[in-house]
């Protein structure tokens, strides 16, 4: 059975910036390519890969930047109603950024685990399954 992973927005950032999860992060990718293991993000958190590098490094950069991630083996989700009904529980329960509960809730829903070094997840406890990245 494969591994279905779900990276939050963060996830993907610290891939495209070097940090110090993006070996991680691209270790994912090449299991995703030889191993055909699911790597999800939600399209609003791609779209907030998208405002994060456009505020950092302006537009040219940032839509550069998410030309070249689309070329990886990323599946983006659109946001479905039991999706947004899953990330409003999640926040009216564990009080953490709505867009963060939109990342949770694609994990939950997709038995996966969530890709992240947001500390914010910790919150969740055990509700979904955290793979955490390293923090400088």
């Amino acid at each position: 059975m494969n591994t279905v992973h779900v990276l939050d927005a963060n996830a993907l950032l610290d891939f495209v910036e070097d940090g110090p999860g993006s070996d991680r992060v691209e270790q994912l990718m090449n299991n995703a390519l030889r191993e055909g293991n699911p790597l999800l993000i939600s399209v609003v958190n791609w779209g907030e890969v998208l405002y994060i590098s456009w505020q950092k490094r302006g537009e040219e950069s940032a839509r550069a930047t998410m030309a070249g991630l689309s070329r990886f083996p990323i599946q983006t989700i659109p946001v479905e109603i039991d999706q947004i009904s899953k990330a409003a529980e999640i926040k009216a329960v564990h009080k953490i950024p709505y867009v963060d509960c939109i990342a949770a809730a694609l994990a939950e829903l997709s038995q996966a685990i969530l890709v992240t070094s947001d500390r914010d997840f910790q919150k969740l406890g055990r509700r979904i399954q955290v793979l955490w990245l390293a923090r400088p």
